[in-house]
């Protein structure tokens, strides 16, 4: 089951409600850094009515972006515990976008905004630009510390390209090359000239040079045969 995820640096940014969100919209956590002695009341009470969508994580460890890691520690166990899920980084820290960029690859939905209540904003919602697009477009450093950042990156399209049809004929012609060239057994040709012109022999009409050379390479490829010099072996 997937769920949206909104995960609060709160030694970066603090807040003391709920943003706009309400109990069933999204799971909320609050990561807070191993210094930070207290949290207000307020945030506390603002919490409750989510019941167990919301959590106080205190980080254990100091040190630069040690909380950080934390953050990108869990959103790679969730995605992998809740394929599909989505995530909302709440942080000024850019230091985040390159990570986003990283998850976008692996078509994990990720962005960052500013504050609580921008991510709980309609909109902020996921961009509908075509996914290609929005998985290569960079944020510039000096946008992404502006007063309503939000960074999105879609994960990008991974959509097979389709086989053309010389594409389609050369893999036909090396499965055939292949089967001709195993029933032949001891008496294989040894040579790249005689290996040409017995392939030739297999078609009819006669490939072409171009042709020949794509099923050459293609038996190659497959590490069928290996060709060293005017030798050719076999691994069939």
């Amino acid at each position: 089951m997937s769920h949206h995820f909104v995960l609060s640096d709160y030694e970066n940014v603090q807040f003391t409600d709920a943003g706009g969100f309400k109990p069933g919209d999204c799971r909320i956590r609050v990561f807070i850094g191993q210094n930070q002695a207290n949290v207000p009341v307020e945030l506390v009470k603002a919490l409750l009515p989510f019941g167990p969508d919301a959590d106080l994580l205190r980080i254990s460890g100091t040190g630069p972006n040690a909380l950080d890691f934390h953050i990108a520690y869990y959103i790679g166990r969730w995605a992998m515990e809740f394929p599909g899920s989505s995530f909302t980084i709440i942080s000024k820290d850019t230091g985040f976008d390159p990570l986003i960029r990283h998850l976008a690859t692996h078509n994990i939905v990720c962005k960052r905004v500013h504050k609580l209540a921008v991510a709980a904003s309609p909109s902020t919602a996921v961009a509908t630009t075509p996914p290609a697009a929005a998985a290569k477009k960079a944020v510039p450093a000096k946008k992404a510390a502006s007063k309503n950042v939000v960074v999105t990156i879609m994960p990008a399209s991974h959509t097979k390209p389709a086989v053309t049809a010389a594409e389609a004929n050369t893999e036909s012609r090396v499965t055939e090359a292949l089967k001709r060239l195993k029933g032949m057994n001891s008496s294989k040709p040894t040579r790249t000239a005689t290996l040409q012109s017995t392939i030739k022999s297999f078609f009819k009409p006669a490939l072409n040079d171009k042709q020949l050379a794509s099923v050459i390479q293609g038996l190659a490829d497959s590490k069928k045969i290996v060709i060293s010099g005017t030798k050719v072996s076999y691994s069939l």
